[in-house]
């Protein structure tokens, strides 16, 4: 069986997961994002133990796991998320990896905050949300943990959202066009934007767009199918190449409300493996190739 990596989950401590009313008070943004939907229909954030994602994760020939930090308003959240993920990369060598919760808006704190995590093992640093946040692009402190991870060498996830379309609890509508002139400005720094960049893909067929984004920025899939239909698959690989796509599903929200309501990796895999349209070679650069590379070319 070839590896699979998803490389954008969220698991969060049992503490919120038995709290989260209290815990959704103290962060909104956290609340509106992981509410079940009253009637039960719609999306909706599931909640699963490290041990039950990998169980999810076993039934779809899933190798391992990416854990992706929340862009959390409360210092004291932030430390116990990434002391949560700490534990469960230790429990589970070679299946889970994470990257780290950090709010810039934190200054000096959110910097120290990613050395202590780089220091534990952490992956990289992610996923930062600046519309949760409430920073944008421009702001210094933003900046300065893009610093210091690319010293650190240590990839950066990114929360992008599409510019046009229906608002839903998430959706980021921070302006890219800072981010994109940032990111020419760190060629050395590599960078996951998830949801696929918001769009941004299209724009790379403007070279001098692309000049500043080629080599080291990746788009990822997490929650394309509720974004997205299945085509933008291979029209993302047509516009960029099959070698900054990168498989995330954004595990355990529902991506198939009307279909299944408990977490589920297999439905989005199948899609892909059955019905996009992908090559063996491109399934293989997808699930497992490009998150490695991404990585620094590690082996799990």
């Amino acid at each position: 069986m070839k590896p699979i990596w998803d490389a954008h989950v969220h698991l969060f401590p049992q503490e919120i997961y038995q709290n989260w009313d209290r815990y959704a008070q103290l962060d909104p943004w956290f609340g509106a994002l992981t509410r079940k939907p009253a009637n039960g229909r719609g999306a909706g954030e599931a909640w699963c133990t490290p041990e039950e994602a990998l169980a999810a994760a076993d039934e779809a020939g899933v190798t391992g796991l990416i854990m992706q930090g929340w862009y959390w308003n409360d210092p004291g959240l932030i430390s116990l998320h990434n002391d949560f993920m700490a534990q469960a990369m230790a429990d589970h060598p070679g299946r889970l990896l994470a990257f780290a919760a950090v709010n810039p808006v934190y200054g000096e704190r959110a910097v120290a905050e990613v050395q202590r995590c780089a220091a534990l093992g952490f992956a990289g640093v992610g996923e930062l949300g600046p519309g949760g946040n409430g920073y944008s692009f421009e702001d210094g402190r933003f900046r300065d943990v893009l610093d210091c991870a690319e010293e650190r060498k240590l990839p950066v996830c990114i929360h992008c959202g599409e510019p046009v379309g229906r608002p839903y609890p998430g959706r980021d509508t921070t302006p890219l066009e800072p981010l994109v002139e940032l990111l020419g400005q760190r060629p050395g720094l590599t960078v996951q934007l998830a949801h696929l960049g918001g769009g941004l893909p299209f724009y790379e067929l403007n070279p001098r767009i692309r000049r500043k984004l080629e080599g080291h920025v990746y788009y990822d899939l997490a929650a394309n199918p509720l974004l997205y239909d299945l085509r933008s698959v291979k029209a993302v690989i047509s516009l960029v190449g099959v070698e900054r796509l990168i498989y995330g599903s954004d595990f355990p929200l529902t991506l198939y409300p009307s279909q299944c309501r408990t977490p589920d990796f297999s439905r989005f895999i199948g899609q892909l493996q059955k019905e996009a349209g992908l090559s063996t070679a491109e399934q293989e650069a997808l699930f497992a190739q490009n998150v490695l590379q991404m990585l620094g070319g590690k082996s799990f």
